[in-house]
């Protein structure tokens, strides 16, 4: 091989050489991007551990990645949409939008409606009976997340499990939920009990007694989607009987 051609061999090994490294800076911040959200959403996102109940990382840590996760879901939305003016809707309690859109949309619109007044809004978790041995069913599972979800965004905000007796022990829902929130990361000075409703409509009034003498001027109702409807307008309506006044939006914990 001619002198020429080891030059223009070596010149062309260089220039592959510095490309790499030129690509490299670019490529590992990235990679080191992607690591540190990865490592925040598994750390706000909770298991589900073989028992039933999901267990939830606890600490200041957690608390911190899902409010700062929180306030850039209030500024942008979900969706990158920029942040209005919410309509209070009716003199009933109802958002009207807020009621509509996927449920990513509609979980940030109950974030943005605690953020607005976080010391007398609360997040309302409707129980569901628990199974043998203390299993969870699956759409407390879900309702239980989303609570855990929405009570990290938002620290301010009080959590009422709301759930009698079960039927087969001398314990409440609203105690084995108690258990689920502190498994996920909510300390229990952040949770109020509500320990007597064997129903929707009981779950509503006691609830609605309860947020009353606290002086609450709302809450975010906690359920899946079949039992969304009848749920609000039974706070709706127990709000309405007890002249409380305030308003109630939806939190979807899925089907």
């Amino acid at each position: 091989m001619s002198p020429f051609n080891n030059n223009s061999h070596s010149c062309n090994t260089r220039q592959r050489s510095f490309r790499r490294r030129l690509f490299a800076v670019p490529l590992v911040g990235a990679l080191t991007i992607g690591a540190l959200m990865g490592t925040a959403d598994a750390t706000a996102a909770p298991s589900t551990g073989s028992s039933g109940s999901s267990s939830g990382s606890s600490g200041s840590s957690t608390g911190s990645a899902d409010l700062l996760g929180g306030l850039v879901d209030l500024v942008i939305g979900s969706s990158g949409e920029s942040t209005g003016s919410e309509s209070t809707g009716s003199a009933d309690g109802s958002l009207g939008s807020a009621e509509i859109g996927t449920p990513e949309q509609r979980s940030t619109r109950a974030s943005r409606y605690l953020f607005a007044d976080p010391a007398d809004r609360y997040i309302v978790v409707l129980g569901a009976k628990i199974g043998t041995l203390g299993r969870f069913p699956d759409i407390l599972l879900k309702r239980l997340d989303l609570a855990a979800r929405l009570s990290r965004q938002n620290p301010l905000s009080k959590v009422v499990v709301t759930g009698g007796d079960t039927w087969w022990l001398p314990v409440s829902e609203a105690q084995f939920m108690n258990v689920g929130m502190i498994r996920r990361g909510v300390p229990p000075w952040r949770m109020l009990n509500e320990d007597k409703a064997t129903s929707t409509v009981q779950n509503a009034d006691y609830t609605v007694q309860l947020l009353k003498k606290r002086k609450a001027t709302g809450a975010v109702i906690v359920t899946n989607d079949f039992h969304m409807d009848r749920a609000l307008k039974n706070f709706r309506d127990a709000a309405k009987t007890q002249k409380a006044d305030m308003s109630f939006i939806p939190a979807y914990a899925g089907d």
